[in-house]
C-alpha cells in the first residue's frame, strides 16, 4: 500500500480528529466522521487499487470468499501502537456498491470504558451484577450500544470472578482479565453463525454470555435459552426506545410463536436500556440513557401486548434508577451539557423539553 493511502496514517489522523469511522469508497475522497457528521479530509480520490490494497489487508480468504459471494463481509483489525501511536481496533464493513466498493472503518479504542467514564448512571453497576436474565441494550447504529455494555463487562471484570464468554461480529473490545478470565470468539472466524456459537458457549461453563446484536429468530430464541438455564445475558437490537425492544425482537417471528416469544421475553429478561449519543455544547458527544428494570407490572405490560405503556413505568420509578429518554435528555440540558436546540431536536416529548426549556433557562 503506498504512502499516502496508509491506513495507519489514516486511522492516526482520525484518532487526532476524534473521528468515530473512516468512509473509502471507489471514486471518491476518504471521509470521517466527527461528531455526527460526515467530514471531507481534502485528500485524492480513492483507486479501486487502493481498495484492493484494503482488501489484502483487512480479510482473510474465507472473508474474501464472503465477499465474493454475498456482497459484504465484517472483519476485526488490530491496530498496532508505538510510543508516537495509539493503538486501537477497526470494525472494517466492506460492501459492494454501484461505484465498486465502500469500506468503513470504525474505530474502537483500545481502552476498555468504564461505568464512570462514560457518564453512565449508577443503576448500571447493579445491572452489572446481576446472576441470571437478559440484558437488552438498544439504539439506533453508532448510538454506542457495544461501549456501554463493554462497561458492564468491564465492571464484572472489576468486581466478580466470572467466566465471561463473548461472541462478537467482529470482535471490537479486548478485554484484560482482572477478577474474571475471557473467551473471545468471532464470527465466521471462530464459529459460523451465532445459533452455533451460543450452542457451544453453552458447553463451555460461561457466566455471562456477549451475543451482539440479535438479528434474527434463531439467534433470539439461543440468547433466551442460554439466559433462562442460568446465565446473564448481553445483547443489542436496533430500536429506538425501550418500548419498541420487545416489539422489535416479537416481531421476528412467525405470527403462531408470537405470543410465546412475548412470555418468553418477559420472564427472561432483567433490564432494557435504549440509549442515543448527542452533540455536546463543547466537542464531543454525551450518551442519553432509558432505562427499564422489568419488575412484575412490566413483565404483565408485555404479556398483554402494552409494551406501549412502558413508559408510565419508568415515569414513576425513578428511585429504582429508572428514566424515560426524555428525562434524560432533560438531565442532560439541566447541566449544560447539551444546548436548547439539542434537547428539542432528540427528546421523545417534545411538550415536555419545551415546557422545562421555557421554566429553566440557560445561563449561556
Amino acid at each position: 500500500m503506498s504512502k499516502l493511502f496508509d491506513l495507519d496514517e489514516f486511522v492516526q489522523k482520525a484518532i487526532h480528529h476524534r473521528a468515530s469511522d473512516i468512509h473509502f469508497q471507489t471514486g471518491d475522497e476518504p471521509q470521517f466522521r466527527i461528531d455526527g457528521a460526515i467530514r471531507q479530509i481534502n485528500l485524492p480520490k480513492v483507486s479501486s487499487q487502493q481498495i484492493e490494497d484494503l482488501k489484502s489487508l483487512l480479510l482473510d480468504d474465507r472473508s474474501s470468499r464472503q465477499l465474493d459471494e454475498h456482497g459484504a463481509v465484517d472483519r476485526g483489525y488490530q491496530v498496532k501502537g508505538t510510543r508516537t501511536k495509539k493503538s486501537c481496533r477497526l470494525r472494517a464493513s466492506f460492501a459492494k456498491c454501484l461505484e465498486g466498493f465502500k469500506v468503513v472503518c470504525r474505530i474502537v479504542p483500545e481502552d476498555i470504558p468504564t461505568v464512570k467514564g462514560f457518564g453512565m448512571p449508577e443503576i448500571f453497576e447493579k445491572i452489572s451484577l446481576e446472576n441470571t436474565g437478559m440484558v437488552i441494550v438498544s439504539g439506533v447504529t453508532g448510538s454506542g450500544k457495544s461501549t456501554t455494555i463493554a462497561a458492564m463487562i468491564d465492571y464484572i471484570n472489576q468486581n466478580q470472578q466470572k467466566h465471561i464468554l463473548t461472541l462478537e461480529d467482529p470482535i471490537e473490545f479486548v478485554h484484560t482479565p482482572h477478577h474474571s478470565v475471557f473467551t473471545h470468539r468471532e464470527k465466521n472466524t471462530h464459529f459460523d453463525s451465532f445459533t452455533d456459537g451460543l450452542r457451544t458457549a453453552l458447553r463451555q461453563d460461561p457466566d455471562v454470555i456477549l451475543v451482539g446484536e440479535m438479528r434474527d429468530a434463531e439467534t433470539i430464541q439461543a440468547a433466551m435459552q442460554a439466559a433462562e438455564t442460568g446465565h446473564l445475558v448481553f445483547a443489542t437490537v436496533h430500536s429506538a426506545s425501550v418500548a419498541d425492544i420487545p416489539e422489535r425482537i416479537i416481531s421476528t417471528f412467525p405470527e403462531d410463536e408470537q405470543d410465546q416469544v412475548r412470555s418468553q421475553i418477559a420472564n427472561v429478561s432483567n433490564s432494557f436500556i435504549a440509549q442515543s449519543l448527542v452533540g455536546k455544547k463543547s466537542k464531543g458527544s454525551a450518551a442519553a440513557f432509558e432505562i427499564l428494570r422489568l419488575n412484575n407490572a412490566a413483565r404483565n405490560l408485555i404479556r398483554e401486548h402494552k409494551s406501549f405503556q412502558l413508559d408510565s413505568i419508568m415515569q414513576t420509578q425513578r428511585r429504582e434508577g429508572m428514566v424515560t429518554l426524555t428525562q434524560s435528555f432533560i438531565d442532560l440540558y439541566a447541566k449544560e451539557v447539551i444546548s436548547a436546540d439539542v434537547l428539542l431536536a432528540h427528546a421523545p416529548d417534545v411538550l415536555r423539553a419545551e415546557t422545562y426549556i421555557k421554566e429553566n433557562p440557560q445561563t449561556t
